[in-house]
């Protein structure tokens, strides 16, 4: 795999892109939420997908791509192969081989609760009735109404509550962080939700509210990301533009070697600029 042995989510995505092109992170979240796929987690709470995982995800867009299955179908199936492979190991034989791909089972962990994100999240296989696929009405009855599936959330979107526990700000320091443009959110069914890349910014943002730092203070950070991006966005333009995957994997490449550049750079003049306040 890697010398971590292990990959990250956006590893995954980029492993899984040269043959199924529409996979997001979202959708890996949501397949995850579903109890399809159950990666390991780091202390800090990173996924660690491994080679089992990755199977078993393609397992489960080939058979959506191809038959068209619903997750739970494919989940159940997932589930007879893991308990016949166990029932033949029991038995002392050879474990039966799965055909569409070798899917391990899961790695078990803790149950937990279902949660406000759990809930939101299992909105994203709600069917969605386009204008063209549906049928004609008759005309002795009213035409049915057209069911649109709400915008699909991040499996692991948080409420404000939960942010501010995981963070230690409280509601008005993340209502004001949102204000500035500190934080970004998602409306679902008027339900604020903050992905997980928020805790992160959060959390930091947390740090400077200890020192006595405003969040309307922050916004030059949002700025130089926005600008930042903005440089990157024009750059990888034709690249994102073509619907060739090896040319949106040559984008991802460049934009994370340019972030990582980024970084360097500005750590590199951070430290000349404290340099010179100090007088060093």
């Amino acid at each position: 795999m890697n010398q971590r042995s292990y990959l990250s989510i956006g590893d995954v995505l980029t492993l899984l892109r040269s043959e199924f092109p529409d996979v997001t992170i979202s959708k890996i979240r949501f397949l995850e939420s579903q109890g399809l796929v159950s990666p390991q987690r780091s202390p800090s709470g990173y996924r660690k997908f491994y080679e089992e995982d990755v199977e078993r995800l393609r397992y489960v867009l080939l058979q959506q791509r191809e038959n068209f299955l619903p997750l739970k179908v494919i989940r159940d199936r997932l589930n007879d192969e893991v308990t016949m492979a166990d029932a033949h190991g029991e038995e002392g034989e050879e474990p039966v081989a799965v055909a569409a791909a070798p899917v391990a089972a899961h790695r078990s962990e803790p149950k937990r609760e279902t949660s406000v994100a759990d809930v939101l999240a299992a909105l994203q296989e709600a069917p969605v009735v386009t204008a063209s696929a549906a049928p004609r009405p008759r005309r002795d009855r009213p035409a049915p109404k057209i069911a649109v599936a709400p915008p699909a959330p991040p499996s692991d979107a948080l409420t404000a509550e939960e942010l501010a526990e995981q963070t230690g700000l409280d509601l008005a320091e993340i209502a004001s962080l949102e204000e500035y443009g500190i934080l970004r959110s998602t409306k679902i069914a008027g339900l604020t939700c903050f992905s997980r890349d928020e805790v992160e910014i959060a959390t930091a943002a947390q740090a400077f509210c200890a020192h006595g730092v405003e969040p309307r203070h922050l916004r030059g950070f949002r700025t130089s990301v926005d600008r930042e991006m903005d440089l990157y966005e024009q750059l990888m333009a034709p690249l994102l533009h073509q619907r060739n995957p090896d040319a949106r994997l040559r984008a991802a490449s460049s934009v994370e070697a340019m972030a990582e550049s980024g970084r360097e750079l500005r750590i590199a003049m951070m430290t000349a600029a404290i340099d010179r306040l100090l007088g060093r």
